[in-house]
């Protein structure tokens, strides 16, 4: 299992560190960096997030009285109602802190987690979704869709047996994948885990298809790899 993590807020002392701190723990990924709670809530309303760590404080979270210096760290809890999602409070780190300090909060999830045998609803419940082309709607499922390419002015899904080019956002087509098969590996690629065929130090390939990577984002590639492809 790795821990899907997302950052919300503006960046304070140590805040770069931070995303290098998560970048090395292993069961971790940095699925996003979001300034706004309206962007994180992108990626919270797909019930696939486990940890939330606040940057600075929202009207949405309540900060306790001492919250200058510290980065709450906060367990997501889903469920079927309306927003769909909560937060649990975890720790709160202070300000400076050490890559062990951040290792033993993420063990901890984890193994609150793996222990209690915590499953998460998902909204992906279908095997496909629905995308409009230029002459039609398309089914697009999921264990078909081998990556998304973007264009000049198109996005081209390839799948095993056909391409698909829509005008639709990128950020729309990956609100529609899950975060558990498909990964953004580049400002003009999304793949999918299952049709990964060899993953390189500086690319990965899908089929025929060779995607640069660089060094960070092959050591998130490699995390994501090891997921279930369920």
């Amino acid at each position: 299992m790795v821990l899907n993590c997302i950052i919300l807020g503006s960046d304070p002392e140590g805040f770069g560190e931070l995303e290098d701190f998560l970048t090395a723990i292993p069961f971790v990924y940095l699925a996003a960096r979001s300034n706004t709670m309206e962007e994180a809530r992108f990626w919270l309303e797909t019930q696939t997030i486990h940890v939330l760590i606040v940057g600075d404080y929202h009207d949405s979270l309540s900060a306790p009285p001492d919250a200058t210096g510290v980065l709450p760290v906060m367990m997501m809890v889903y469920d079927n109602t309306s927003p769909g999602f909560d937060f649990l409070p975890v720790a709160l780190l202070q300000l400076p802190f050490c890559s062990e300090t951040l290792n033993d909060v993420f063990s901890k999830i984890y193994k609150t987690i793996e222990m209690e045998a915590i499953t998460y609803p998902t909204k992906y419940a279908a095997e496909y979704f629905i995308l409009k082309t230029q002459h039609r709607f398309e089914k697009v499922f999921y264990e078909e869709l081998q990556y998304v390419e973007v264009m000049d002015d198109h996005i081209m899904l390839h799948l095993r047996d056909q391409k698909l080019v829509t005008t639709e956002k990128l950020d729309w087509i990956i609100s529609q994948l899950p975060v558990n098969a498909f990964m953004r590996v580049h400002h003009w690629f999304v793949i999918g885990f299952r049709h990964i065929t060899h993953l390189a130090t500086d690319h990965v390939m899908i089929g025929e298809a060779r995607i640069a990577l660089t060094k960070e984002m092959r050591t998130e590639l490699a995390k994501r790899y090891q997921l279930p492809r369920e």
